[in-house]
């Protein structure tokens, strides 16, 4: 017995959900080990791909990305690849702040994350200001 539209819990659902839709393709595509990044301070350019799991940036010597900065944290923020998008995420006691090419800064903290899309700049530990020798630029492909 088929069930009428007042007791079936999927009545009026489409059948259609976004799961449903996507192409194995564009799965492999939120998943491409070879997706990279690249980061550069001063002067010195350093890759990341997706295939690395985790860049990790601070004072800590056993860092990705060196920053000494006193107020940076030894292990300040992190960079992992999660479905398709490289995300930054806080992991600092003064903040990380970011800058993404025509948007506003932002100050992320506790555990905070943003996805890093296109270019931008990124402060460990104090506010963005022109013309600082300490910022890590980042670039994302598109």
């Amino acid at each position: 017995m088929k069930p009428s539209p007042g007791n079936d819990p999927h009545a009026g659902q489409e059948d259609n959900a976004p799961t449903q839709r996507i192409s194995a393709e564009d799965v492999r595509k939120l998943y491409d080990l070879n997706a990279r990044m690249g980061f550069s301070f001063h002067g010195r350019e350093t890759a990341f791909t997706a295939a690395d799991r985790v860049f990790v940036m601070g004072r800590s010597t056993d860092c990705d990305l060196v920053v000494m900065v006193p107020v940076a944290s030894r292990h300040h923020a992190r960079v992992i690849y999660r479905k398709g998008k490289f995300i930054l995420i806080d992991q600092s006691t003064n903040g990380t702040y970011v800058s993404i090419h025509g948007s506003e800064p932002i100050c992320l903290l506790n555990g905070e994350e943003v996805p890093l899309v296109g270019e931008g700049v990124i402060s460990l530990g104090r506010p963005i200001r022109e013309g600082d020798p300490d910022l890590v630029a980042f670039q994302v492909p598109h």
